[in-house]
């Protein structure tokens, strides 16, 4: 039962009325009676006036809203909104969103939510678990064909090139497979093959082909092959495996561009040649954002042109040199405790001196002449052309390669997989497209900073943590958001990239 009870306040003789409820209370097992204030009596009418609702208070919101700024004018400037709109009408302010994050950050999509949050970003909503996973379930192969010959056509390539990379996708049976080709399982943890087309002209990346490892069999109804292309380059790396005879590539009647050893006897004595004045300040370029030192030699074989391209890259030959002398030394143990590898042989012949004693002992020692005459190569690349003059050009593939490597590596992880449903092939397939979308914007990004000579004194993390720093306060009733202090290196990046700021 309930009823109403009338309590006087003595200080200030106002009536209140509480509702009086009777409830069960299991633990004393009887009933006990609970009082809530309802309102307060008017003296003059004798009506009960409900109290009223507490007022929510409106607070300043603070978010970073300069760098989706600046991905805004890239993407326009690409023409890539646009095609985004004409592709996905319902969903491209929600996949722009999400390409914003990966191009930022490169981190899981699961933590895209806290980013979303702090970020004006297109969609201009929180980016959950839940949104994205219902964006990777309504992308299709429809879709995304649809983008892909609209964006072939906004960009218009006369030339193009491929770049291929290896990555983890679905789980197959390959048991009996690797049983008949005597190989191991584990070589295929990476058993999905990306196929991407660039333009040659600014590096665009155009669309993609995706292809089973084990099976050559292709993923995806994207309707991409190579006969759509009027020049397509090609280019082969033999220190990544691929079997080629530099010698024959001024005999190429189409382009082509292959990376050899810089201890290669075809090109051997032209880095040794280039070694002295190699870095001359004169050779300095900084490509893609990586900093080297290049130069290029034109060759004649038989009437035939080619050219050779060298470039040193002080970063790699530090690298380099930790990492043989770590092999060396590995190789060393293994002899001197009778564990020789067959996969090794060529190494202990090279580095290694051995020799055994009266009683049959080994004798290890370094060949130092032979390492040093290896380091003279280390950190240099070489690459041979029949028709790309310009070693700008004819290098790009092959940075390209590493940073379209990094960008994929990480699709499937622990946190995504399970929260994203990326063991779905649908989901799967539209987390790649969205990676592959965010690539297209950071090459876009990176252009701008290379042709406003951003890159000679921030590299593109730098830059992004710069925007994401400034911050705009909007306060409850005001028009106008108050941005956090500019600084001059800020200013700089946002006028490189033509976006405009409050300068008070």
């Amino acid at each position: 039962m309930s009823s109403i009870v009338y309590l006087k306040n003595p200080k200030s003789n106002t009536v209140y009325a509480y509702l009086n409820e009777s409830v069960w209370d299991p633990e004393k097992k009887k009933t006990v009676y609970k009082r809530r204030c309802i309102g307060h009596v008017d003296p003059e009418t004798g009506e009960i006036v409900p109290n009223r609702k507490a007022r929510f208070r409106e607070s300043p919101t603070v978010k970073s809203r300069y760098l989706c700024a600046v991905f805004d004018k890239v993407s326009e400037d690409l023409k890539l909104t646009e095609t985004m709109k004409m592709a996905f009408p319902d969903d491209w302010k929600k996949m722009l969103s999400v390409v914003y994050y990966l191009v930022a950050t490169r981190a899981e999509l699961s933590f895209c939510k806290q980013w979303s949050e702090n970020h004006k970003t297109p969609y201009n909503q929180i980016l959950t678990s839940n949104v994205i996973n219902d964006l990777l379930s309504s992308i299709n192969s429809n879709g995304i064909s649809l983008f892909f010959t609209l964006w072939k056509l906004r960009l218009q390539p006369e030339e193009t090139f491929t770049s291929s990379i290896d990555f983890g996708g679905s789980k197959v049976d390959l048991s009996q497979y690797s049983r008949d080709f005597d190989m191991l399982e584990n070589d295929f943890d990476n058993n999905l093959k990306l196929t991407i087309y660039f333009s040659t002209r600014n590096n665009i990346p155009i669309c993609y082909q995706l292809s089973n490892l084990a099976t050559g069999h292709e993923i995806g109804d994207y309707d991409v092959y190579p006969g759509s292309f009027s020049r397509l380059s090609s280019f082969m790396d033999e220190t990544r495996g691929d079997a080629v005879d530099p010698s024959l590539i001024p005999y190429a009647n189409s382009n082509i561009t292959i990376r050899t050893y810089p201890e290669n006897e075809f090109v051997r004595d032209l880095v040794l040649k280039s070694e002295p004045s190699m870095t001359n300040p004169a050779n300095y370029r900084i490509i893609l954002g990586t900093p080297l030192f290049l130069e290029t030699y034109m060759q004649h074989v038989n009437g035939r042109r080619y050219y050779v391209h060298i470039f040193f890259d002080p970063n790699q030959a530090v690298n380099d040199l930790s990492a043989f002398i770590s092999i060396i030394n590995i190789c060393k143990y293994e002899v001197e405790m009778d564990k020789m590898k067959p996969q090794h042989q060529d190494l202990y012949d090279r580095f290694l001196i051995i020799k055994e004693d009266e009683f049959g002992r080994k004798n290890v020692e370094l060949n130092s002449e032979a390492i040093m005459h290896h380091d003279k190569f280390l950190g240099y690349n070489v690459l041979i052309s029949n028709f790309t003059r310009n070693p700008a050009t004819a290098i790009v593939p092959f940075l390209q390669k590493n940073t379209v490597s990094k960008m994929f590596s990480s699709i499937r992880n622990e946190y995504d997989n399970t929260a994203l449903n990326l063991y779905t092939q649908t989901n799967y397939l539209s987390r790649i497209f969205l990676q592959f979308l965010s690539l297209i914007l950071r090459i876009g990004v990176l252009n701008v900073m290379n042709s406003k000579k951003l890159n000679t004194s921030m590299n593109y993390k730098e830059m992004v943590m710069e925007l994401s720093s400034i911050k705009t306060v909007r306060t409850p009733g005001s028009k106008k958001g108050q941005d956090t202090f500019l600084s001059d290196k800020q200013m700089r990046i946002l006028q490189a990239f033509d976006v405009e700021y409050r300068d008070e």
